[in-house]
């Protein structure tokens, strides 16, 4: 019997149950081109699950453009004989209960197709128990899919084979999750596999530790947050939005069907868990868990000791203050690990070392290779280093010391590390990176990705970095291609743009001119691409009343974009996650932009009391006017102007690169990457193709509305106004906008207005408004608060 073959490209993908699981698991597929149908017990639960991907109020929506609900039907299991055969793949995501889905893989066995591919998502459940009495067809085409929730947040995907299951299967689908911006590890058929098995341990360990130290919720989040390289959420917050009786049927899990015996075992789930579940007392699904919400805004926090709610105390920690300085997350680690005898420390140094030691005891047993234990974990729940990151942190002969210290089992495989150099990772000349391979005793080089260019690695190479000031770099990227990369130390996640960095781009063209390169990229691969200008210098100019220097740094920042735009060679665009105010602007300054997938972008000046004027009411207006009616005509200055307006005086921003192209923020033909970690080596090929035939893009004046457009904007605003529905200064913010875009009385109807007449109406409007002091007072809420004032 031939083996099965994984398609390389579905055509159909069948999703049985709905729900939230279903749902994400339909809207991966679906915005990757592939027709999907979602199966549920009848078709109107069907219909739900893509109502709520089609709701437009979703905090975290599935879908990156409604578009892609075109591609999804909804279908009742009683259609089984008529549909299933025509899917390709057949994804089961039914709730976590045993018998539900042995019941369900009979109903797909009897109607499936011979040879098509079928998966359980499973976040622990044993697969061999699944598949058991199914057909031999379905066994080798079947294995298990572990989708993390959000599906479209969380890249990773954990792949579970049997042995029964078709090795191509497995190589087939990895391939396609990887296409689809998807991060693949293999584990094997243990309970909760690998992310959810060590995750459960932490988090159980976390509560063991809270309550010896006698430390409160609020502190033991402040602790496991951002300090220990884990994202915000932390431990309790994460816990109440996973659920509570998610989390007990995990940790049940592992403490029921784990195997026995182990140097470090699992721990069984306490007291304090089991109570809150049986209180009906979930997190978020009810409304109460760890937290609980009261009134408008208000969170009380659980007290550990009495399970009676309090109001929410502010935590304080003298090692948290001082590893927060740090911005590298291994140097966080280390400070909270080695911060001496404050109970933050002492919590957060048996933290790290116990949960490193369990995730080196489960090497052989959830998987052979270490460092998918780490990339589990950091893809799965959003960290920045794994576990065993963290001990290499630490310093791993330090690590051991302080294990011995503290009575936690060393696990042979740390002994095994000691002995062969003393890390478990190792960053080599060339920019490589090696792991200890237990097998060979050991380090090996971890395998390239030939779809990532790695920048990290580029550095490493000799002259690479061709210049460099505190704030940006130009890396030769190789093949004649330049990049400026985007790299402000002082605040790595926002990166805003400064004098550092234009004057950066303004030497990627002295590069360029001069021969040395024929292209340029602009990007970085920092957690966001730019989150707007360095409003700190703004503010601080304002108040002294240095408005010269203002408008040079506005002028600077429009011809700088303008130069890129119509440069005599390809400028590409890699803007991804925060893309804000200057940021977009930069990136609509390059000719093309090749986005990743998840790309938050917005022209929010308003949120500070500005308008955009760095050349995003120019950008704007022009991707308006490429715009087409259903006839091919122009759609008029009139309807452009409030196009921008309402982007640009909403501030709105995009949920992703595709709801980007849908708001007209980004340009139809703009390129879009589903892995961020390919977008780079994109840009980088689209560079390459542009210089065939490549022209400089010429002048593009823009029709304006002129005065009438204005006054038509202006009475929309004063009417707004006397309703209550904005304040005096939002009404001046507005005005100042709809003058810009609508060129005001400065706007010759009889011709298009030059790219430089609207320039200027940007940096005229910009100094007016920074002058105010309702502006300034934004400027300045902002800054201490992270949140816009609307005064």
């Amino acid at each position: 019997m031939a083996e099965p073959k994984f398609p390389t490209q579905p055509e159909r993908v069948a999703v049985i149950g709905g729900g939230i699981m279903g749902g994400g698991i339909a809207a991966l597929f679906a915005a990757n081109g592939i027709s999907v149908t979602v199966f549920d017990v009848t078709e109107a639960q069907a219909r739900a699950t893509l109502d709520k991907l089609a709701d437009p109020d979703q905090k975290l929506p599935q879908l990156t453009s409604r578009r892609h609900l075109k591609r999804i039907a909804a279908a009742s299991t009683e259609a089984y004989p008529e549909l299933l055969a025509k899917h390709d793949l057949i994804v089961e995501a039914v709730p976590e209960v045993l018998s539900l889905k042995q019941k369900v893989f009979t109903a797909i066995d009897q109607h499936r197709r011979p040879g098509s591919v079928v998966a359980t998502n499973t976040s622990g459940l044993s697969i061999r128990s699944i598949a058991a009495g199914r057909s031999d067809d379905l066994r080798r085409c079947f294995l298990a899919t572990h989708y993390f929730h959000p599906v479209r947040y969380l890249p990773l995907v954990e792949l579970i084979p049997t042995d029964d299951t078709a090795p191509d299967l497995l190589v087939g689908y990895g391939a396609l999750l990887r296409r689809m911006g998807k991060k693949v590890v293999i584990g094997r058929d243990t309970p909760n596999f690998i992310a959810n098995r060590v995750g459960i341990f932490a988090m159980l360990k976390t509560v063991e530790l809270a309550l010896r130290y006698r430390l409160p919720i609020e502190a033991v989040d402040q602790i496991t947050g951002p300090p220990l390289a884990n994202p915000k959420t932390a431990t309790f917050r994460l816990s109440d939005m996973v659920g509570l009786d998610t989390l007990l049927h995990a940790a049940e899990n592992s403490w029921t069907n784990a195997p026995k015996g182990a140097l470090i075992g699992e721990i069984e789930p306490p007291a304090v868990i089991r109570t809150l579940v049986e209180q009906k007392r979930l997190g978020d699904k009810t409304g109460e868990g760890f937290f609980k919400k009261v009134g408008k805004g208000e969170v009380l926090t659980l007290d550990l000791d009495t399970l009676e709610y309090r109001p929410k105390r502010e935590a304080r920690s003298d090692v948290v203050r001082v590893a927060k300085t740090y911005s590298r997350p291994e140097d966080r680690v280390r400070a909270m690990v080695e911060g001496g005898d404050e109970p933050a420390a002492a919590f957060a140094r048996e933290l790290v070392l116990w949960s490193g030691a369990y995730a080196l005891d489960r090497v052989g047993e959830v998987c052979d290779d270490l460092a998918m234990i780490d990339d589990a974990m950091r893809w799965g729940f959003g960290r920045d280093l794994g576990p065993l990151q963290c001990l290499d942190a630490v310093g791993l002969a330090r690590a051991a010391e302080l294990m011995s210290d503290l009575r936690i089992p060393r696990p042979k495989l740390l002994e095994q590390a000691l002995a062969a150099g003393g890390r478990l990772y190792d960053e080599q000349p060339d920019g490589r990176t090696t792991v200890f391979d237990p097998g060979a005793g050991a380090h090996r080089a971890l395998p390239d990705d030939p779809g990532v260019l790695s920048l990290a690695r580029v550095k490493r190479q000799p002259g690479a970095v061709v210049r460099e000031n505190v704030n940006a770099r130009l890396l030769d990227l190789g093949d004649g291609v330049l990049l400026c990369e985007l790299d402000v130390k002082m605040v790595p996640g926002l990166n805003p743009v400064d004098d550092y960095v234009l004057a950066m781009l303004e030497q990627a063209h002295e590069e360029v001119d001069a021969g040395r390169f024929r292209a340029l990229v602009i990007g970085n691969q920092a957690p966001g691409f730019c989150a707007g200008a360095n409003l700190k210098r703004v503010l601080e100019l304002a108040k002294a009343g240095d408005l010269a220097t203002i408008e040079a740094m506005a002028r600077k920042l429009q011809e700088v974009n303008l130069r890129n735009y119509h440069a005599p060679f390809p400028v590409v665009v890699a803007p991804h996650g925060m893309t804000l105010g200057g940021g977009l602007e930069v990136a609509l300054g390059g000719q093309v932009r090749v986005a990743a997938s998840e790309l938050y972008c917005g022209l929010v000046e308003v949120g500070v009391g500005l308008i955009p004027a760095g050349g995003g009411c120019l950008r704007l207006l022009q991707l308006q006017s490429k715009k087409r009616n259903k006839r091919g005509n122009p759609l008029g200055a009139m309807q452009n102007a409030l196009a921008a307006f309402d982007l640009i005086g909403f501030g709105k921003v995009s949920s992703s690169a595709e709801d980007a192209q849908d708001k007209g923020l980004l340009e139809r033909d703009d390129v879009i990457v589903r892995s961020k970690d390919e977008q780079l080596r994109v840009a980088k090929e689209v560079a390459l193709q542009r210089l065939e035939g490549f022209a400089p893009r010429p002048p593009e004046p823009v029709p304006q509305a002129g005065l009438g457009g204005y006054l038509v904007m202006e009475d929309t605003i004063d009417t707004m106004v006397r309703a209550g529905k904005i304040g005096p200064h939002a009404a001046t913010i507005a005005k100042v906008q709809a003058r810009i875009l609508t060129g005001g009385m400065g706007a010759d109807m009889s011709a298009p207005s030059s790219e430089e007449h609207i320039l200027a109406l940007e940096r005229e409007g910009f100094i007016e408004l920074v002058q105010t002091p309702a502006t300034q007072a934004r400027i300045e809420h902002m800054l201490k608060t992270g949140k816009p004032l609307f005064n």
